[in-house]
């Protein structure tokens, strides 16, 4: 028999943003009253996995953090997985705008993310920046206070848009989440960040 522990995946927060971008990420058991409030203080659904259910599914979910404000950190997943979930919790999956491909972390826009090779590719000659200047031969120099990148938190984490709040020696900058204002501000060296297309930063 599967024994619940403090360390078990108990809860999978879930739900689509204004934009409908996907999001997810699991709780743990000590976590998930706190989580359950956090979702529906969030508009997300929330649902509650018995020991052992699901295991694939919640072993690719990123671990979810709880805000003092009562509101949660829910990262974005892949597609496939969001309908996965919905399924499994036995949501009806709300209806998405056209594919721009922003829905996956791991599609054009977060492509350029880790280093400035990855980005590059026929179409855009790797003249994409955070400020928009397409023809600068080193698109990072560019970067400036208030310009638009991307940013992972750690390791295990994804990329997710930030806005440069503070320009410090050495090619270190100070971020802020977009989408999660309550969290933390976080520093990283210019090489560190991905940059955004001008034509996707022209939507924003």
């Amino acid at each position: 028999m599967n024994v619940a522990s403090e360390t078990t995946p108990s809860l999978i927060v879930f739900g689509r943003d204004e934009t409908s971008k996907a999001h997810a990420s699991v709780f743990l058991l000590p976590d998930v009253e706190a989580a359950e409030g956090a979702a529906k203080l969030m508009g997300m659904h929330s649902h509650r996995l018995e020991p052992g259910e699901a295991a694939d599914i919640a072993m690719r979910l990123p671990r979810g953090k709880l805000f003092d404000s009562g509101k949660a950190f829910v990262p974005f997943v892949k597609g496939d997985l969001y309908t996965r979930i919905a399924a499994l919790a036995g949501v009806a999956d709300e209806p998405r705008q056209a594919s721009t491909g922003t829905d996956d972390p791991e599609t054009a826009e977060n492509a350029s993310a880790g280093s400035p090779e990855a980005g590059k590719g026929p179409a855009d000659d790797g003249q994409g920046a955070g400020s928009g200047d397409g023809g600068s031969p080193d698109p990072w120099a560019k970067l400036t206070v208030g310009d638009l990148v991307l940013a992972s938190e750690g390791p295990d984490e994804g990329y997710f848009e930030a806005r440069i709040m503070k320009a410090k020696a050495k090619g270190i900058y100070t971020l802020k989440f977009r989408d999660y204002p309550e969290a933390p501000s976080i520093d990283r060296s210019y090489y560190q960040l991905g940059l955004i297309h001008p034509r996707q930063l022209a939507k924003k």
